[in-house]
């Protein structure tokens, strides 16, 4: 079974906000069948988009036209050589770090509590205590839409920046292969544990959320901003900015995502009336 087609699917039970309307979502599970998937939806001219974990994703209510595309997790996708790591790009970023460790490699730990998908992470170049995926990477396997074909990107290729990378929309991860650091599996589980705790601490990890809504400013720290000005508590619909971290937004009262559009935009204008800053999502939003 190359694809499984999944009509009329609600987008809201793939993402961790918990909103989105419904779309003809196809998963693919043999990556070679990729160019005859895309031959089919060119010749219909079917719009497109890739869904990973959607834990950094934000999707409008309504219904949307276009076919989202979305890697099978793979049963067995992680192989190693030395200090390398292949790694399907579906594969769950926390677990992935996990199977490293056993293999007593580290300099992952930081990452052990960010949701979502390898691939996705290295979309947006995650980081966490000072740790970001995208400098780890040393290639990847990757389905270019605007060439039709799976090209192998080493790291001259690849850039780059804070909650940023260089890859197209319509880029496809695949795999990619990561150099990792020789630590014992001891160590790197002390440092989970610390990691895992000061998220426990910090952050509403038992609620709805997409993580950090906003990038912080150059110099500045968004959720300091949005915690001086009193915002904790604010809500909007089923929209609330968490008391334990301003930068997450949770969706606690069965929201939507027009109640978090709102709540951003509200922030937004609070921060730049105060501030003079223009805050930047960091939060994927899909809008029609």
């Amino acid at each position: 079974m190359g694809f499984e087609w999944l009509p009329a699917e609600p987008l809201s039970a793939h993402t961790s906000l918990g909103v989105g309307g419904r779309a003809n979502v196809v998963r693919i599970h043999e990556f070679r069948r990729l160019p005859e998937l895309m031959d089919y939806l060119e010749r219909r001219s079917l719009p497109w988009r890739v869904l990973g974990g959607g834990s950094n994703l934000l999707v409008a209510d309504q219904d949307l036209d276009d076919v989202v595309m979305q890697l099978a997790r793979p049963k067995n996708g992680t192989t190693f050589v030395g200090n390398r790591v292949e790694v399907a790009a579906a594969a769950n970023l926390g677990t992935t770090v996990m199977e490293c460790a056993k293999q007593n490699l580290g300099g992952m730990e930081g990452l052990i509590g960010v949701p979502g998908t390898v691939g996705g992470a290295l979309r947006m170049n995650a980081g966490a205590y000072g740790t970001e995926i995208g400098p780890l990477a040393r290639s990847l396997s990757v389905y270019r839409g605007d060439a039709g074909r799976v090209e192998i990107l080493k790291t001259p290729d690849l850039k780059f920046e804070y909650r940023h990378s260089s890859f197209a929309p319509n880029d496809i991860m695949l795999s990619v292969s990561l150099e990792l650091i020789s630590r014992p599996y001891a160590e790197i589980v002390e440092k989970v544990k610390l990691f895992n705790q000061k998220r426990r601490a910090s952050q509403p990890i038992n609620e709805k959320s997409a993580g950090c809504i906003f990038k912080n400013p150059p110099g500045h720290s968004a959720g300091k901003m949005m915690d001086e000005l009193g915002l904790k508590g604010t809500r909007v619909g089923g929209a609330v900015v968490s008391e334990r971290h301003a930068n997450f937004f949770v969706n606690r009262y069965q929201g939507t995502a027009a109640d978090i559009l709102k709540l951003m935009d509200m922030v937004r204008e609070r921060v730049l009336k105060t501030y003079g800053l223009e805050l930047e999502e960091e939060v994927i939003v899909w809008r029609l």
